[in-house]
């Protein structure tokens, strides 16, 4: 099947319609066909003004042209010509097309409808294309601003007028083309090419129907030859706008098409080629009929943003400036790759620079959180606490910008917006919000898992008349809760850390509570400097622990027993110990803790009682105790003073399982209790974990497939850190890799230094592009969930699984295997040369021909 099979299904839909050729037919009688067929175009999106007028021709006649002016600002205006052979078709049947350019593009789009032959032959098309070129110009300020940029362009004879008035402003000196986008433009005349000639091409265009239109149009043969009839005749093509050139694989007009690229670039004007493969003349004309109408609009949507935008080139593209993205922007500059990073916030840090929440702090030792790849900088920091808080954590990130001069290669203040993967030259295209676009080999995703936070599921959060603050955007001038009445809503990690420093501020504080979590005691003191000395003196060897350690915290060792062999006072003795040893403490005190019930019931009995135990009044400790899940299938909470700080006179706690939220109101909070009023809310109601951020940029890989599109049903990669169909694009610890379940540094620093390792090796072998294959990321999903499945995570409705975001679908998204097992396959697929990925050459690229 040469076609795809949308277009081969519309061709037999036609065929069966049984009618004459319409080459056969008058010109009204076929115009009847084509008014038809564009019935069954879909309305189109909605547009800020959609409005008809009329154009004054030069010669006194009146030229109907529709404007389509999108939602957002304009960015430019394009004068488009509509294709049929200066014969067939108007601006009703391409009002769809219009829309959906102006919204793909954000520019104004003005639809020309231009007198048609052969009731105004040649040179009336062009004539009236020129005039409304001049209109435009002259009325900017209407279609959207003064200083937008003009561009012009059209499809198959639309493709010719839009040439032909490039040609035409050249030699007058005005009004300035941007560029001109021609998609399957008609170039010349000559029918002699071999692409009419082939029985492939003769589709919806064939020879007997070109002739027609060429014969309606332009009868005198002499006229043919003109340059404002047959742009590719002109003599000089140099000094002409910028060109995106876009054609069908299946279409007569392929030829020209390409001869007229071919000669443009030969006088050097920039020229962008295009050719769709599998598709026929008129389908970028055919909204909703054919998925790759869609498809070639996103990418002259694509190109217009370029051209549009700042553009620029470099080798690698890294997004956010955290850990991962600062050490993986050293790696790549080490190599002597041009890398930028792309970094939303105004400093480095990531999500020690978001969460500036009081009481941020970190729940692994500071000691072990921080990176090992240079012995030197360990041995020039020094950390002051057991569990460092976020200014310390975000001054510790700031000296290594400093230390490695990173700020230089980052972009600050500036998002990424989309990514579109080009498989012709093997590039990705990454757009930002301040109008730039990068062209990259490589794209490499550092997001981060807990960077984007859930916003609010519930009604009327935003009617609350007073300040509201989310912990995971906190102020940066930070927030003072003195003599107000203050909600928190929600018991997680955020809230935990910051519930106590909040109630010592408010006069009153209310916490609601959905789901109790398990909390241990932080134990946090300043650390001696023994202490530091010690580690300092050790680093090298410790490093090594990290790496081959299940969760990259060598302190406690694992135990090797399960619960049911150890006696009941070594248990005892064990979950006294753990009680002080921070996050794994009491994770490790048996073999089994997550993988059965019975054994982490053990563990589960004794963290209440102790719950029980801080808290005086009976009924506030059992409601902040939790029953519903198994420890440690959500992440562990570390604590200072959080359900002690129950006991004070000034603060309350609503139990939503008993009394559900039902809405927040302007004045504060009703549940099914009554209503409260509050001076400030504040949301501690967690992130969209794991692949929130990713799905925050419009990633687009091959064929145009959205990567959200592709996750409908769960994140799915090879590693957690590549994905199938999106070439050359990496995610430093993605879903399906241990990440949250680990000490995020050691993770980090395993997958930029896998990344930069992998394209090292592509390098020195010449390797233009690597991607997993389907198989292995199925597998390597497979084995995911296989291993999750051996233990109890599954049990809790956590946001490892995506439970805390509604509609969000559940798979558990982080690898339970460890980061010592976990190393140990990433670096086996290394040695092996890749295993599971696919890696290709350079293509040659593909250049137009002339006849």
């Amino acid at each position: 099947m040469k076609l795809d099979i949308a277009t081969t299904a519309l061709l037999a839909q036609f065929a069966q319609a049984d009618g004459p050729p319409m080459y056969e037919l008058s010109p009204d009688e076929a115009r009847m066909i084509g008014e038809g067929m564009a019935s069954a175009y879909p309305d189109g999106p909605e547009m800020a003004e959609t409005r008809d007028i009329e154009i004054p021709a030069s010669d006194g006649a009146k030229i109907r042209a529709r404007i389509h002016r999108p939602v957002d600002k304009p960015k430019g205006v394009m004068v488009f010509y509509h294709g049929g052979g200066w014969v067939l078709s108007n601006i009703d049947q391409y009002d769809c097309v219009g829309r959906q350019l102006a919204e793909r593009t954000a520019c104004t789009v003005l639809l020309v409808d231009y007198r048609k032959a052969p009731e105004h032959r040649y040179p009336a098309a062009a004539n009236d294309a020129w005039d409304a070129l001049n209109w435009t110009a002259a009325n900017l300020k209407t279609l959207g601003g003064d200083d937008l940029p003009i561009m012009v362009g059209g499809d198959s004879a639309g493709g010719n007028l839009a040439a032909i008035v490039c040609q035409k402003a050249k030699a007058a000196g005005a009004p300035k083309i941007a560029l001109q986008m021609l998609v399957y433009p008609v170039t010349d005349c000559d029918m002699t090419r071999p692409s009419y000639a082939n029985m492939d091409n003769q589709l919806l265009l064939n020879t007997p129907m070109m002739k027609w239109f060429w014969d309606h149009y332009a009868p005198n043969e002499a006229d043919r030859k003109n340059v404002d009839a047959s742009p590719l005749h002109a003599k000089d093509l140099s000094g002409l706008p910028p060109a995106v050139v876009v054609t069908a694989e299946y279409d007569i007009l392929r030829e020209e098409s390409e001869a007229y690229a071919d000669a443009l670039r030969k006088a050097g004007v920039p020229v962008t080629f295009k050719q769709f493969d599998r598709q026929m003349h008129n389908f970028f004309a055919m909204p909703g009929l054919l998925p790759a109408q869609a498809k070639a609009i996103d990418y002259v949507g694509d190109q217009i943003d370029q051209h549009l935008g700042r553009y620029s080139q470099a080798d690698a593209v890294v997004v956010g400036a955290g850990f991962a993205g600062m050490y993986q922007l050293k790696r790549l500059r080490e190599m002597g790759l041009k890398t930028r990073v792309i970094e939303a916030g105004d400093d480095v840090g990531g999500t020690w620079y978001w969460n500036r929440y009081p009481g941020a702090r970190c729940d692994i030792e500071s000691l072990g959180y921080s990176y090992g790849f240079d012995p030197e900088l360990e041995q020039d920091w020094s950390w002051s606490e057991r569990y460092a808080t976020q200014p310390e954590i975000l001054s510790y990130a700031e000296h290594v910008a400093k230390r490695y001069d990173l700020k230089k290669d980052i972009t600050f203040e500036t998002r990424v917006t989309r990514a579109v993967y080009d498989e012709d030259t093997s590039r990705w295209t990454i757009y930002t919000d301040t109008g730039e676009a990068i062209s990259a080999k490589y794209f490499i995703m550092a997001t981060g898992c807990l960077s984007v936070p859930k916003e609010p599921d519930i009604e009327g959060a935003d009617s609350f008349k007073g300040p509201t603050y989310v912990t995971g955007r906190w102020p940066h001038e930070g927030v003072d809760f003195t003599g107000k009445k203050v909600a928190v809503i929600g018991t997680g990690s955020s809230a935990i850390q910051a519930i106590p420093h909040i109630a010592e501020q408010a006069s009153q504080l209310t916490v609601y509570q959905r789901t109790p979590a398990y909390s241990l005691p932080a134990g946090n003191r300043p650390l001696t400097n023994q202490e530091v000395s010690d580690m300092k003196g050790r680093y090298r060897d410790f490093r090594e622990e990290q790496k081959y350690n299940f969760a990259g915290i060598p302190k406690p060792e694992r135990a090797l027993e399960p619960a049911a062999m150890v006696p009941p006072e070594e248990r005892q003795r064990r979950l006294e110990e753990g009680w002080t040893q921070g996050l794994t403490g009491l994770t490790t005190k048996f073999a089994d803790a997550l993988a059965d019930e019975e054994s982490n019931a053990i563990i589960a009995d004794f963290i209440r009682e102790r719950i029980k135990a801080r808290v005086k009044d009976p009924e506030i400790a059992e409601t902040l105790t939790p029953y519903s899940y198994p420890f440690g299938t959500k992440r562990p909470c570390l604590d200072t003073n959080f359900y002690e700080t129950f006991n004070r006179d000034n603060v309350t706690l609503v139990d939503l399982r008993k009394t559900p939220m039902e809405k927040v109101t302007p004045k504060g909070i009703k549940t099914s209790a009554g209503e409260e009023a509050f001076d400030v809310i504040v949301f501690a109601t967690g992130f969209d974990a794991m692949t929130g951020a990713l799905l925050k940029v419009d990633i687009r890989g091959k064929g145009g497939t959205a990567l959200r599109d592709k996750w409908a049903n769960g994140p799915h990669t090879y590693l957690g850190i590549a994905i199938a169909g999106f070439p050359n694009l990496f995610t430093i610890t993605g879903p399906s890799s241990p990440s949250v379940l680990s000490n995020m540094m050691v993770s980090i620093e395993q997958h930029v230094d896998w990344v930069s390792d992998c394209i090292g090796w592509m390098r020195g072998r010449g390797l233009e592009t690597i991607e997993p294959t389907e198989a292995a990321e199925e597998e390597w999903a497979e084995h995911n969930e296989a291993m999750a499945n051996q233990t109890l995570f599954p049990q809790a409705n956590s946001w490892y699984i995506g439970a805390n975001v509604p509609g969000k679908p559940r798979t558990f998204m982080a690898y339970v295997a460890g980061v010592d097992v976990y190393r140990i396959i990433c670096d086996q697929i290394a040695a092996s040369g890749y295993h599971g990925f696919e890696t290709a050459k350079a293509k040659q690229r593909l250049e137009a021909v002339s006849a």
